[in-house]
């Protein structure tokens, strides 16, 4: 580490026995004196603007008995990438091991007739902070007393000083245990302990952790609404700023762009189980109805503000993982069934809930387009979800791939994915709509009563449903070959035990169904169930995609005592020529 002298104003590097240092937080500006400058001697040095707030560091630290400090603009090698990367990765580090940090505000100036310090108005503005915790945007707050609201006038004051808008000044915030506030002439007006409350309200970062609580009590997504509405000169900044809020250290290259906020995502999910990290909401302004899992910055975090873990964790057991087909997940995502009205969604518990609202639990709604494979779906909304539904939702026990790969084509892709697919709408006069599955499971998108294409010119499908007498219900058999469809409906105990399988291909299930009685009607007392089939618009959030409906039309025999049941019509009546877009 390399500390500058406060004496000599000259460079000692230390491996190990770090002397005491003060270190200093601020804002870069006009004419900064860099490491070469200041190597360059004394003179080229102090002609620049910025030469005042090293020796004003230096001043202070020597009348707290510091004999050394660090300044960033002069204690890095900037020309050295290897020396920046371990510089920004351990930053955090040697702010949280400063023996006092001095933050400067160089475009503020303290009015020395109001104290910001004052002990009765900071108990009143805790006070506040505890009510505002449960109450913010619910109820109104009480009046403010003419005390309070000459507090508040001056903290909006102080919010605008710049230094409160950076991304690097978060941490230089929160690692020190004890900072010093000064305004742009260098007159102390406080500590960060003195002005916790206030800080606190300043920049949305809890008084606690400002007062010294470990930072991994904070959920994710709440440490990253800090970050929120702050900024960097560099895009990639606004991640590396991050590294020591979640404890993380990772290569820096500059070029990348917002990819740079994907891997700070990807090395959280690494270390963490902290699932508050995918709680983020899309601006109003995105129309994009599908993204993937990741935030494409600390702005999408604002709603997280209030973030904390619930009673009871719903994907404690849960495994995942980042793979290349995205997001692993193991026994974590829900699918509604029953009279809910989030019927037949999918979705991901979080594991997280706003203070406010106990017990509403944060949850990504997903859409299925492929094989075991989902994407984020209406990323706007901040879905919630009453821990009872959760608790009633059924888990898909296979391995399940979220998309984690942003890009324009994700939402042409997830359309597609319908192109061709096959939707089933049964007469559930007759049928327990609770009771169906599906095989192939991972072809099934019960959300839209739909078999899934993926575009495939062969896949096949076979639906059992459980009718609400006491019969055991019909099975349903479709297969796709080269543009032809085969379909037909079977009471159970009338389809081959061949059929049981969930690993066979289109061309056995087409030859098994061509050896059965071909029928597009079943008897099952005391129901009689035909099957018609149509051109359909898949609508939902497929609207525009055309594919096949299988109507299920059941009615009572009695009803029906005129209807040929059972007969056997030509194969050629059961195939339909299919034209591929």
């Amino acid at each position: 580490m390399r500390l500058l002298n406060c004496k000599s104003l000259a460079f000692e590097e230390f491996v190990q026995d770090v002397p005491r240092y003060a270190i200093l937080s601020h804002t870069w500006g006009d004419e900064e004196v860099s490491l070469e400058d200041m190597r360059s001697g004394a003179a080229a040095a102090s002609e620049r603007k910025g030469h005042e707030k090293i020796t004003a560091t230096c001043r202070i630290a020597q009348e707290q008995a510091l004999d050394y400090a660090w300044i960033d603009t002069c204690c890095i090698d900037k020309s050295s990438s290897a020396e920046l990367s371990e510089a920004i990765n351990s930053m955090f580090a040697w702010y949280r091991d400063a023996a006092v940090c001095y933050v400067w505000l160089s475009d503020h100036t303290q009015d020395p007739a109001f104290v910001l310090t004052d002990e009765a108005v900071l108990a009143s503005f805790e006070y506040r902070e505890s009510i505002t915790e449960q109450d913010r945007e619910f109820n109104d707050p009480p009046p403010l007393t003419s005390k309070e609201l000459d507090m508040r006038n001056h903290i909006e004051r102080l919010k605008k000083c710049r230094w409160f808008s950076r991304g690097w000044t978060l941490q230089e915030l929160i690692a020190p245990k004890h900072v010093e506030f000064y305004d742009r002439d260098w007159k102390y007006f406080g500590s960060k302990m003195q002005l916790a409350h206030i800080l606190s309200w300043a920049t949305g970062i809890d008084s606690g952790v400002l007062k010294g609580d470990s930072l991994d009590e904070v959920l994710v997504g709440r440490r990253m609404s800090w970050a929120a509405n702050r900024q960097t000169r560099r895009v990639e900044d606004m991640a590396y700023c991050l590294l020591g809020i979640f404890d993380i250290n990772m290569p820096l290259l500059y070029g990348e762009g917002e990819k740079a906020f994907t891997r700070l995502q990807e090395e959280i999910i690494r270390s963490s189980n902290d699932l508050s990290i995918f709680a983020w909401t899309a601006p109003l302004g995105d129309k994009r109805s599908f993204r993937s899992l990741w935030a494409s910055s600390p702005n999408e975090f604002k709603s997280c503000r209030f973030l904390v873990k619930p009673a009871l964790e719903w994907n404690g057991r849960g495994e995942y993982s980042i793979t290349s087909r995205g997001l692993r997940t193991m026994d974590m995502i829900r699918i509604v069934r029953g009279e809910s009205s989030r019927k037949g969604s999918y979705f991901l518990p979080l594991d997280c809930v706003d203070a406010r609202l106990n017990k509403d639990i944060r949850f990504v709604s997903l859409e299925q387009y492929g094989p075991s494979l989902f994407a984020r779906r209406k990323p706007w909304l901040y879905d919630t979800v009453v821990d009872i539904e959760v608790s009633q939702a059924s888990r898909l026990p296979s391995a399940q791939y979220i998309c984690c790969r942003e890009g324009p084509d994700l939402e042409s892709m997830v359309r597609m994915s319908h192109v061709g697919s096959v939707q089933i709408d049964f007469s559930f006069e007759a049928f327990d709509e609770t009771s169906i599955t599906a095989q192939p499971e991972t072809d099934w998108d019960l959300r839209n009563s739909i078999l899934l294409s993926y575009r495939r010119r062969h896949f096949w499908g076979c639906w059992r449903i459980r009718t609400v007498s006491d019969d055991p219900g019909v099975c349903v058999v479709c297969v796709q070959s080269d543009g032809w469809l085969l379909y037909g409906i079977f009471s159970w105990h009338e389809l081959p035990p061949a059929m049981e399988k969930s690993d066979l291909l289109p061309s056995q299930v087409s030859a098994i169904l061509q050896k059965l009685p071909v029928r597009t009607a079943a008897r099952c007392p005391p129901w009689y169930h035909t099957v018609e089939l149509s051109e359909h618009n898949l609508g939902g959030d497929s609207d525009g995609v055309t594919g096949t409906l299988l109507r299920i039309k059941s009615r009572r025999i009695a009803e029906s005592q005129n209807s040929r049941t059972g007969v056997k019509t030509r194969l050629q009546r059961l195939f339909k020529k299919r034209t591929w877009p």
